[in-house]
């Protein structure tokens, strides 16, 4: 499959903010079944999506997914192993009914962005390090820590699983952003001092489909 194949399929798959599967609780897997056609080609499926937005630092990147934004109630995320949110192409792994085990005390904030909050970003506080225990597509149990970004992005993914997007995570309306495609290269740099707001009435609109 070509590049420009892959960034279409990406678009295509990709639910819109107002998709109710992705306000749902997603599915456990049976460890049983994780090899079985249907999983590995939805594994395959998300991994195709999540190369098709990789790539242009101008533009934003996508360093993790989950399978509701893809329509697919099933407890599934890919994670950015090596991401560190400058809009390189990280090494991707796939975690099977994840489960973060272990959160640090020391937190921090940062900024976020998804294809399933339209052009909403904002600035998140979340732990520094986090230890996720999940399956791989071979159905062997793995444990993994994270830290710095690569511990937000596993955060972020596995919130996705209970319905979470990251607007929830944000209290003061001041660090909820609105950001255009083209302007997300700036945004990655200047993310603390972003002076374009998104009201928190506007994030509800989008949410539930009453606004682009």
């Amino acid at each position: 499959m070509t590049e420009k194949r892959y960034a279409q399929e990406s678009i295509d798959n990709q639910v819109s903010p107002d998709s109710e599967v992705l306000n749902l609780v997603a599915e456990p897997i049976n460890p049983a079944g994780i090899t079985n056609p249907e999983i590995q080609e939805l594994i395959d499926g998300m991994f195709r999506v999540a190369y098709g937005r990789q790539g242009d630092a101008k533009y934003p990147t996508l360093v993790g997914l989950a399978a509701p934004q893809i329509g697919v109630s099933k407890r599934i995320v890919i994670i950015g192993m090596n991401a560190v949110g400058d809009g390189e192409q990280p090494e991707l792994q796939e975690f099977i009914n994840p489960v973060i085990t272990k959160k640090s005390d020391k937190t921090e904030e940062g900024r976020e962005g998804c294809f399933s909050t339209s052009r909403v970003c904002g600035i998140v506080e979340r732990a520094k390090q986090v230890t996720v225990r999940a399956f791989n597509r071979n159905g062997d149990e793995i444990i993994h820590v994270f830290e710095g970004f690569s511990a937000r992005v596993a955060q972020h993914e596995i919130d996705h699983l209970n319905g979470i997007r990251f607007p929830e995570r944000i209290t003061d309306n001041s660090k909820l952003h609105w950001v255009e495609e083209e302007e997300f290269g700036d945004y990655r740099v200047h993310w603390k001092e972003w002076s374009v707001r998104c009201p928190r009435d506007k994030w509800k609109a989008i949410k539930s489909g009453q606004q682009n």
